[in-house]
């Protein structure tokens, strides 16, 4: 069984290209399997999402609901890791059944942990020496100066920096991942691509308005993907079941929008001054704060320091909180920002719930929310102009997959283990 996957890759946009004849092995692949629409995960978040995606279960169960989140009993900021998923991914159940696996780049892997076979964790990952087992692939990954993610402040400094490295970035996956799949004797083989979500953050514009020069450099560098796509599935077993996926959309950022400027706007929320995380929070005047993106936690009597929300004042909380971020409109056109307000009871289920937001805000298109302390409420995107959406992820079955399409990502897991344990 071999899994791709192409970090932020919509839809939308792959069936559009690939009928504009840009994607050619991806439009034979296509022709010969399930292409679908799929649904992810709400907070749209990468390392939320790519944990759903290896456990099959929800936030309220695997434990992963940011990119950071809240130290329990204090008002710090922590990095969830791969040691921080609670739930079992699907390799580890091939792993122990005898299957041998090769997992390359999924995000939320970091720090790598042993396993039936090589894995190399994905971002975020600061070590690359924590991040491979076993020390032999190490050594080989060293050896080729292998790149576990492009180095996004380049886009801050150039357009056409960045360009150079999501290129050198996808050449050195293309290398390494050749490697593993040619010398490793493996049952079950997944690599994620990142380097796609990083072209949309930073390029999505240039590719919507038909830039005369940054479209073209956009597609260029899916071309080449699309080529090394159809080098990999040109080389599997026939009897191979062949999977991708991606782990949520994207779309055009209209607006940036900084959800802690309105609570402090609308008295839900005190900060020092110059406040820069959560631990600026004055606690003795807050009701509510935020994280990335949209996540809303009240400031709960036992759960936060000096915490003044209890039982009875959270569902009153609730309602005022919803009502102000669905009445919040453009100051511009004057539309909604906000699609809707998910409790965070309701979106979630399992043992970690409390652990979770209590509200998490869904955007409209092109409204991105962000957990960042600033003065202003919205801002108008300045570097990136790109942005995750929940309802436009793909994926894709081979034709050696039984079965139908998943309609959100959570599904992959049982399917994917319905193929090994059906393989013979």
């Amino acid at each position: 069984m071999a899994v791709i996957g192409l970090d932020g890759t919509p839809f939308s946009f792959l069936k559009k290209e690939i009928e504009a004849g840009n994607l050619p092995h991806m439009a034979a692949l296509a022709a010969r399997g399930q292409l679908a629409q799929m649904q992810t995960e709400i907070p749209t978040i990468s390392s939320v999402i790519w944990a759903s995606f290896m456990t099959g279960v929800n936030p309220g169960e695997h434990g992963i609901f940011g990119f950071t989140d809240r130290r329990p009993g204090a008002w710090e900021l922590y990095f969830p890791n791969y040691s921080h998923v609670q739930a079992e991914p699907f390799w580890d159940l091939i792993s122990n059944e005898g299957g041998r696996c090769c997992v390359l780049n999924v995000p939320s892997t970091y720090p790598a942990r042993p396993l039936n076979g090589v894995l190399v964790s994905g971002f975020v990952a600061p070590n690359l020496e924590r991040a491979v087992y076993p020390a032999e692939a190490y050594d080989y990954l060293s050896r080729i100066s292998y790149r576990i993610d492009v180095d996004a402040a380049k886009g801050h400094q150039s357009l056409d920096l960045l360009l150079e490295d999501l290129h050198d970035t996808l050449e050195k996956r293309r290398e390494a991942m050749l490697h593993f799949w040619e010398q490793e004797r493996w049952d079950f083989f997944i690599t994620v691509i990142t380097g796609t979500d990083r072209l949309h953050h930073f390029f999505w514009r240039h590719y919507e308005e038909s830039d005369a020069t940054y479209k073209a450099e956009f597609l260029r560098y899916y071309r080449r993907l699309d080529e090394i796509v159809g080098e990999f599935a040109a080389g599997l077993p026939p009897d191979t079941a062949f999977f991708m996926l991606s782990d949520h959309g994207f779309c055009g950022i209209r607006n940036e929008v900084f959800s802690n400027a309105l609570l402090v706007d609308r008295g839900f929320l005190s900060l020092a001054a110059e406040a820069k995380t959560i631990a600026d929070i004055k606690p003795e005047n807050t009701v509510a704060y935020c994280m990335d993106p949209g996540r809303i936690y009240y400031s709960r009597q036992g759960r936060e320091p000096g915490g003044k929300i209890n039982a009875d004042d959270a569902c009153r909380v609730g309602e005022e909180l919803r009502n102000m971020l669905l009445s919040l409109e453009d100051p511009d056109s004057g539309e909604p920002v906000i699609d809707k307000v998910e409790a965070g009871s309701d979106l979630f289920s399992g043992p970690l719930v409390p652990a979770g937001p209590d509200l998490v805000a869904v955007p409209r298109r092109g409204y991105d929310l962000k957990g960042r302390m600033s003065p202003e409420v919205f801002a108008r995107p300045q570097v990136l102009t790109g942005m995750h959406t929940h309802d436009d992820a793909f994926v894709f079955l081979g034709e050696g997959v039984e079965g139908e399409p998943a309609g959100h990502i959570r599904g992959l897991a049982s399917l994917i283990l319905e193929a090994w344990r059906g393989r013979e």
